[in-house]
């Protein structure tokens, strides 16, 4: 089945100045690959509220966002996540322990009927069971699982696990391929048990495809080849069930509603001036850290010459960019 040939929709794109990129990159990008909509998430660190106004603003039918909670304190959480609301955002990425040390948060994000983006729901019998609660208690809210991939079966094991796996309002969402503790290179077939055993409990309907952009660029891989990763992989899919994890579950989910109001609210400075992200690494393997003055420029550079027609990974464009600077003359 050729990929292209239905509507792509990309349930994990990130977004945010400097580290994860601007809103007009995002856009361009998903343009540049025939991603047709998208949920853009703020990543960790970076509370870029800015960039999901103005993507939420630019595509109304065709744009779902993800805050984060920033902050050191509850209070100063709370003051980002209610920031987020109003800039649109529909819910919010959640690491580990922002969960559970967020609880007003999470009841205001529950009476909203939103999605808690829990990046690891698994990580501790106490951290499921919230989870589970929190579904209770919000017949409407969802969990979203981005990068719920593992060798590890024994994850999948236990009351708790089974449960949130089988409940009708988690979906996990197979993005970051490449560096979920896999020991194989790509496809990383020791992830296929995984894939298939979370597929058995949830169904096809249930999952959802991310990307990780721009993050996927650092690994060297590309936006089309992480679509068809399920197939490289040698799991059984039929053409509707692709069709329903790469467009039709993120349609039902994200876009059957009219989009949210969307405004740029006053942000304390601390959130607009939030210190400056960790540097990149230029490869999962053999990292060359990438400050955010040099990385930055750099990525808004390749996102204008990669392109599925004349592709080339992160690391080949870097090397290129330092042999042109090699060439220039010395003064």
């Amino acid at each position: 089945m050729n990929p292209m040939a239905h509507s792509i929709i990309d349930a994990y794109m990130h977004v945010g100045l400097p580290r994860f990129g601007s809103a007009a990159e995002a856009l361009q990008t998903m343009d540049r690959w025939g991603t047709a909509k998208a949920v853009l998430v703020l990543g960790p660190g970076v509370p870029d509220v800015a960039a999901l106004a103005e993507a939420q603003r630019a595509r109304p039918d065709a744009i779902r966002t993800m805050g984060i909670p920033y902050g050191d304190t509850p209070e100063k959480r709370l003051i980002c996540a209610e920031a987020c609301f109003a800039a649109g955002a529909i819910g919010f990425r959640l690491q580990r322990d922002e969960t559970v040390d967020n609880p007003d948060l999470m009841r205001r994000l529950g009476a909203r009927g939103g999605w808690a983006f829990a990046t690891d729901p698994l990580f501790s019998v106490r951290h499921t069971e919230f989870l589970l609660q929190w579904l209770d208690d919000h017949p409407k809210a969802r969990v979203g699982a981005p990068h719920f991939l593992s060798p590890d079966l024994a994850r999948l094991e236990g009351e708790p696990a089974r449960r949130l796996l089988e409940h009708e309002r988690f979906h996990p969402i197979f993005s970051r391929q490449g560096q979920c503790g896999s020991r194989e290179p790509r496809p990383h077939r020791d992830l296929k048990p995984w894939v298939e055993r979370v597929v058995a409990q949830c169904g096809w309907r249930r999952c959802l495809w991310g990307s990780e952009y721009p993050v996927l660029f650092w690994r060297g891989e590309q936006i089309d080849e992480s679509r068809r990763w399920v197939r490289d992989l040698g799991v059984e899919i039929s053409e509707d069930d692709y069709v329903a994890f790469t467009c039709g579950n993120a349609q039902r989910l994200f876009f059957s509603q009219p989009a949210p109001k969307a405004a740029m609210p006053e942000l304390p400075d601390w959130i607009k001036n939030f210190p400056t992200p960790m540097p990149v690494g230029l490869s999962p393997h053999a990292p060359v850290p990438l400050p955010m003055d040099v990385y930055a420029p750099l990525m808004a550079a390749y996102l204008q010459r990669n392109r599925p027609d004349a592709r080339l990974t992160f690391a080949e464009f870097c090397v290129e960019q330092l042999r042109q600077g090699l060439a220039q003359p010395s003064h």
